[in-house]
């Protein structure tokens, strides 16, 4: 649908590498990332977080990207457009020291979405 608000979760590939298959670590992580975009979007854009908070889709997109700094990378670039985060997990249980293990975006309509975002792949 046209105008459609998405949250995104990207995450670094290493990072999920370095989990060593402890999927329940990074699915937390990522609802860190929607959780946190949203919030922040909530801050700076209001308008768009309550359309997303009201809509009955509530769409989410998990994508990937190679490792923390393009995740850095990414954030700088999108920080001026919609809410997002750097998820840094603290290193308390699974990871040696504190590690980027995603970027939360949005809400952002596809259409308002730069290129480099929609040339994402999805998380397999």
């Amino acid at each position: 649908m046209a105008n459609e608000l998405r949250l995104y979760a990207i995450v670094n590939k290493e990072a999920l590498a370095n989990a060593k298959g402890n999927r329940g670590k990074m699915h937390a992580q990522a609802g860190h990332a929607f959780l946190h975009a949203w919030w922040d979007a909530e801050r700076r854009f209001p308008e768009a977080a309550h359309r997303y908070r009201d809509t009955q889709a509530a769409l989410k997109v998990v994508l990937a990207a190679e490792n923390a700094a393009e995740l850095q990378e990414m954030y700088e670039k999108i920080r001026p457009l919609c809410g997002c985060t750097l998820v840094v997990d603290a290193a308390r249980t699974v990871f040696a020291e504190p590690t980027i293990t995603f970027l939360g975006i949005g809400p952002i309509a596809r259409e308002d979405a730069p290129d480099w975002l929609q040339s994402l792949k999805p998380l397999i």
